[in-house]
């Protein structure tokens, strides 16, 4: 009987399932955000090549292991296996500096590991950002472009380090003023007009039905709503029931004492000197949202200049990714628009 060698890269098996490759993220982006990204990658790999293996580590901590072991073999009583040797005989003296040695190996190799292994973490936090927004957080229908802006500019007797750091703190200034209008509250007329809106949903919920009772001699039919509840009990399951929707019926019954009483919280509340309606939120979020991307595209760009002349500086994690890679979001247009669409009625946007 003989036997045929098989292939020399056998294929996985898969039974009628066609695996395709993963497609990279860099094939997203045009050429010159490609490039950004490859360096990216670039940096983070050279910098965890730094990192001593932990093979090193461990024969270096072995090392002094062995090391301390035959000082204490030295020094012990026969009893104990040792040789019972003074503290000043040459041999304990020479067990004395290699052990001194060793100890000295492992701690240096150990501070190395883990300086290199922080500088690694922090090469590669703005790189598995980026990677991950691209995937996963990338809104649907956009696609990316580049953007070209003008070259940042350093202050008078400024070097680029110094000029990043103040391109830092501005950012960290809009980060405050992005929160502060968030924390904003909202105008007292404005919630008045809110809780009306909710009352009234409220109070047309509960009003009860005595359609059947005119009709039919039946019974006045009050407002009800449906309750869920988890079970604990050998098994976890769901418990359903419906009960008298009573906040609604109150609603009803108390409409006009029930909005007065609640004015009257708002009110008390309110803080309309520091209030920002809907419309002034959204306005000055959006040019604070502006000048902030506007700030961090010169940081990346300062930067990536300070990368190329190998001064120690990194992205943050938590960096525009628009500015890190120097483009921006366009919507694509929709696969499925009839071509007999009237002008104006879709257009591309950017963010």
């Amino acid at each position: 009987m003989s036997f045929e060698p098989g292939p020399a890269n056998p294929q996985p098996f898969s039974a009628g399932i066609h695996l395709q490759p993963q497609l990279d993220v860099i094939e997203w982006l045009p050429p010159a955000a490609a490039e950004r990204l490859r360096l990216l990658r670039q940096r983070a790999a050279d910098a965890h090549r730094l990192i001593p293996e932990f093979e090193t580590v461990r024969e270096a901590s072995m090392a002094r292991i062995d090391a301390e072991n035959r000082l204490k073999t030295l020094l012990a009583h026969p009893q104990d296996f040792g040789r019972n040797l003074k503290p000043d005989d040459p041999l304990v003296k020479t067990a004395t500096k290699h052990l001194e040695k060793m100890t000295a190996d492992l701690k240096r190799l150990t501070e190395l590991r883990e300086v290199r292994t922080a500088a690694w973490h922090a090469a590669s936090a703005a790189l598995a950002a980026c990677e991950s927004w691209l995937r996963d957080g990338k809104p649907h229908g956009t696609t990316l472009e580049e953007v070209e802006t003008e070259p940042p500019k350093l202050n008078k007797g400024e070097d680029v380090l110094s000029g990043i750091e103040r391109l830092r703190r501005r950012v960290r200034e809009l980060r405050a003023d992005v929160h502060r209008i968030a924390s904003a509250p909202y105008p007292s007329a404005f919630c008045k007009q809110r809780m009306r809106e909710q009352i009234e949903a409220l109070a047309q919920r509960g009003t009860p039905s005595v359609s059947r009772l005119i009709e039919l001699d039946g019974p006045v039919d009050f407002q009800t709503q449906s309750l869920t509840s988890e079970v604990h009990a050998e098994r976890r399951s769901l418990a359903f029931t419906e009960t008298a929707d009573a906040l609604a019926l109150v609603a009803w019954l108390h409409r006009d004492a029930l909005i007065t009483a609640l004015d009257r919280e708002i009110s008390t509340e309110a803080d309309d000197k520091a209030a920002l309606s809907l419309e002034a939120r959204q306005k000055a979020e959006a040019e604070v949202m502006g000048d902030l991307l506007a700030v961090e595209r010169d940081e990346c760009a300062l930067i990536w200049q300070a990368q190329a002349q190998n001064l120690p500086c990194e992205h943050h994690q938590d960096v525009s990714i628009l500015a890190l890679l120097s483009v921006a979001l366009v919507t694509a247009p929709s696969a499925d628009a009839s071509p007999e669409s009237s002008p104006g009625l879709s257009w591309p946007w950017r963010r």
